[in-house]
């Protein structure tokens, strides 16, 4: 079996709270068939020139 590191940067939708982040980052990962991970986390919040939010995450998968 391989594991494969994952990374992504998303940004952060203005109507997705605190309290729903996590249930809206699993739904992202979902929508990607190619993608079953068994450990991520948030590494990094930036604020882009525009006032987005962008989140880093990374996580474990099966390869």
């Amino acid at each position: 079996m391989k594991l494969l590191r994952l990374q992504r940067e998303l940004i952060w939708p203005e109507h997705v709270s605190t309290v729903e982040l996590r249930a809206w980052l699993r739904s992202e990962f979902a929508d990607d068939p190619d993608v079953e991970l068994l450990r991520w986390a948030i590494t990094g919040l930036t604020t882009a020139a525009d006032g987005a939010r962008c989140l880093q995450v990374e996580g474990v998968r099966f390869g």
